[in-house]
């Protein structure tokens, strides 16, 4: 009992795994993700179009379909922890091409292995929600995106002042090669400080055992789909669209910022740190609304805001005007993110959180300017695979076709919350 309490050691709700958790994402914050959001401009630095862009982006959604489901299937079957810690030295291996790069090639092949290790960022959230109280996960996961984005509020702008002040050749392999010690530090506390949530199976798994574990892994993902009630399907349908038109328009947000309004790398950081800013500011205080009032009531109301946000931005008459939408988007971030998370984890059972998480992403539910990986899931890789490929020909088509189509999908994907989205009756814990 007592090396259990030491375990546990923290404050309120926030310790063991989710202190941890949290403490490991304070780091990956102001380090692994500085370059993510300037990717697009290093890829065009390196002679890569904007169909390129796209491409890049689709092979980083298909690589995540060889090893997601089997991900959710051992973290259900034999533990999360050892696969979360292993899986995060790989994804630490991944910077290294990054840091290396001598043309788009190289980028499209770390792309593809980055996307190929990211198969436990669905694990990682199922940790957290096996580690939090049922009734204040609304509260739990406002605090994991809170307090990492309170530390790494400035992460944004110093990538943008080294994009601008060194260049982008020279600025973004150091910033990878800095993301790759961070990462493995991470990874090192990941693997011998998190405590196992799920009961492990005492055989373990060898290299011949992979065969039969991606049959497993992929029929359980069948099975999962034939489980799901009625409220969890609905909560797909919309994870498949938002992966849709978040991809489509994600690696372009900063491109159209650089070719249609003329603005630097260093002023795209200052923006992202007003959003970051306004979304630590709120979330613990939307995380502990939507615990009292119910996620639903306080979600359906960002999300029919989001429509508005692309056409504002290539509308925008000046930096003032930006600044306003990035209050906005932190906003409706601070609702969204905390209240999808705690609605897949409220409606699923311990047992099978891992391998539904797996099927249908973290439940990273926000409006995402950044090139981003849309929290993985099996069921949507493909069609973040197609939204890339079609957004780098829509951008090479006109620079403002990607946000009016995103718009569109906003709309759909809020109608269908109107319709659809439901509280859960009963909280799994």
């Amino acid at each position: 009992m007592e090396k259990s309490e030491k375990r546990e050691w923290g404050i309120g709700i926030l310790r063991g795994n989710l202190l941890i958790l949290i403490v490991c994402r304070c780091i990956w914050m102001f380090s692994t993700s500085i370059p993510q959001p300037y990717l697009s401009l290093y890829i065009r630095e390196l002679g890569g179009s904007s169909t390129v862009i796209g491409l890049v982006n689709s092979l980083a959604s298909v690589a995540g379909l060889f090893l997601y489901p089997m991900g959710g299937y051992i973290a259900d079957s034999r533990g999360r922890v050892r696969l979360v810690g292993i899986a995060t030295f790989g994804y630490a291996l991944s910077m290294l091409p990054f840091a290396f790069a001598q043309s788009w090639e190289w980028i499209a092949v770390a792309a593809f292995l980055q996307g190929f290790l990211l198969f436990y960022g669905p694990v990682l959230t199922a940790i957290m929600g096996d580690s939090m109280p049922p009734g204040q996960r609304g509260l739990g996961f406002a605090l994991e995106v809170g307090i990492p984005g309170a530390l790494g509020i400035l992460s944004p702008y110093v990538g943008g002042y080294l994009v601008d002040a060194w260049g982008i050749r020279e600025a973004m392999p150091f910033l990878y090669k800095v993301g790759f010690g961070a990462a493995v530090f991470v990874a090192i506390l990941r693997l011998f400080t998190l405590k196992e949530t799920m009961v492990v199976a005492t055989k373990k798994v060898s290299i011949r055992d992979v065969p039969r574990l991606l049959k497993e892994s992929y029929l359980s993902v069948i099975d999962t789909l034939k489980w799901m009630p009625k409220e969890l399907k609905s909560l797909t349908y919309l994870s498949v669209i938002h992966a849709f038109f978040i991809s489509l328009a994600g690696p372009f947000w900063i491109l159209f910022f650089s070719d249609g309004l003329g603005l630097s790398a260093s002023q795209w950081g200052l923006l992202t740190l007003v959003a970051g800013g306004v979304r630590m500011a709120l979330a613990i205080p939307a995380g502990r609304l939507m615990d009292r009032y119910g996620r639903r009531r306080l979600m359906i109301p960002m999300m029919i805001l989001i429509p508005l946000i692309p056409l504002w931005f290539i509308f925008a008459r000046g930096f003032t005007d930006l600044v306003i939408l990035m209050v906005l988007k932190g906003t409706i971030n601070a609702f969204l993110l905390p209240g999808f998370m705690s609605l897949v984890a409220d409606f699923t059972p311990r047992e099978r959180r891992g391998r539904v998480l797996a099927a249908i992403g973290a439940g990273r539910f926000q409006l995402d300017m950044r090139v981003t990986r849309v929290g993985g899931g099996v069921l949507l890789f493909i069609p973040a695979t197609i939204a890339a490929s079609v957004g780098g020909a829509l951008y090479e088509t006109n620079i403002m076709f990607p946000f009016f189509v995103i718009s569109a999908g906003m709309i759909l994907a809020a109608t269908l919350a109107i319709i659809r989205m439901r509280e859960p009756e009963t909280i799994e814990v």
